[in-house]
């Protein structure tokens, strides 16, 4: 063993490393608890798409975001990199979607997902009794 500025120094060891304990696991961090817990999700903007949704794609690498202030407050914004202003979204020629959510009229077909109603089995099924239960002769004359 040598003697350094006090310090021993021993094969291994050395100032500012600890060899971890054997029955010591590592916690995760919150970095990793964040990433398991975030699902990626459209963001339509009512049924309209966005060019902030993680799913949208623009076809000529030209979309990034800025924090753009805005009443006291940074607001995440999609510009482009060829016209240099703001992106327009769906309106334009090369916009996509990841998960070919995008409708040709610039809609998000998730979005119109969540607004239909699903019907249950059973409610199809009353449904279909109440029409099998008219006779045909109630609507002849």
């Amino acid at each position: 063993m040598n003697s350094y500025h006090g310090y021993e120094r021993r094969e291994g060891y050395h100032r500012g490393y600890h060899k971890p304990r054997d029955d010591y696991q590592k916690q995760p961090s919150r970095k990793d608890y964040e990433q398991r817990e975030r699902v990626l999700q459209p963001q339509p903007l009512g049924d309209r798409c966005n060019p902030l949704c993680p799913f949208f794609i623009c076809n000529k690498a030209a979309l990034f975001t800025l924090n753009k202030p805005f009443r006291g407050k940074y607001m995440r914004v999609a510009y482009c990199r060829l016209t240099g202003g703001e992106c327009i979204g769906s309106e334009c020629q090369y916009s996509g979607c990841k998960i070919n959510a995008l409708l040709p009229d610039g809609r998000c077909a998730k979005a119109l997902e969540k607004k239909t109603r699903h019907v249950s089995d059973e409610e199809l099924f009353r449904e279909l009794q109440s029409i099998e239960d008219y006779d045909i002769s109630d609507f002849a004359r």
